[in-house]
């Protein structure tokens, strides 16, 4: 009897190691975003804002700016020639022009593996080495918190629990499940959608082999240059 009671208690505690692991990467994977996010709107302050051909750019491919590559990694400089995992992009949505001010939304990624490669923002049918920003076409859903994705074939980069932004607000919503109706794909997002239908929305990108969703954390805060 000593031996099955001793028994139970070593399985209930052996079911907990997993859900301890997951809840610890979780922890060190936002950790890590935080650092990685302030070192981004450092830059961004550092490099200024260029010449950006909209109100709302892609800080990654903003006119004027000669930014290396490496500069949106973490870290930037690697001294002991590790394979980087941790990548920023940065969406600019002009505020105010007066003042020069800018809504500024840093998107974290994480690399897990060097193999992988993510879609060509300019390009979807190429890749690149490093997740980017894409934008995605959206239409109006069956519900007020559902959205259409007007491209089947871009409907697989926007998977729960991605974090994506309104190209016309700047509002920040999170995708908690994904579906078809009527042979289309729709998102469903944590609130009601309070943009403009149709319209575009910005997100990091799963790798294109599949796989985990790259972006841990999304920041957002308002700078002037």
């Amino acid at each position: 009897m000593a031996v099955g009671i001793l028994s139970i208690g070593m399985m209930l505690i052996a079911t907990m190691f997993p859900v301890g692991i997951y809840l610890t990467t979780v922890a060190t994977e936002r950790t890590m975003a935080s650092i990685v996010a302030d070192e981004a709107f450092a830059k961004i302050k550092l490099y200024g804002i260029g010449s950006p051909s909209s109100v709302v750019s892609d800080y990654n491919a903003i006119a004027g700016l000669t930014i290396n590559s490496t500069e949106f990694s973490y870290p930037s400089v690697d001294p002991a020639m590790a394979v980087r995992q941790y990548y920023w992009s940065a969406l600019c949505i002009e505020t105010d022009p007066v003042v020069n001010e800018y809504q500024v939304t840093v998107f974290v990624a994480r690399k897990t593996s060097p193999a992988l490669t993510y879609p060509d923002p300019l390009i979807f049918a190429n890749s690149i080495g490093r997740p980017r920003l894409i934008n995605i076409v959206v239409s109006a859903g069956p519900a007020s918190n559902e959205l259409t994705i007007s491209n089947a074939t871009y409907a697989r980069y926007v998977n729960p629990p991605a974090a994506v932004l309104d190209n016309a607000t700047g509002t920040i919503y999170r995708v908690i499940d994904r579906k078809e109706v009527a042979g289309n794909p729709v998102v469903t997002i944590d609130r009601n959608w309070t943009g403009a239908l149709p319209g575009l929305i910005w997100l990091i990108p799963p790798p294109q082999a599949g796989g985990k969703n790259a972006g841990i954390e999304v920041y957002q805060t308002i700078m002037r240059f």
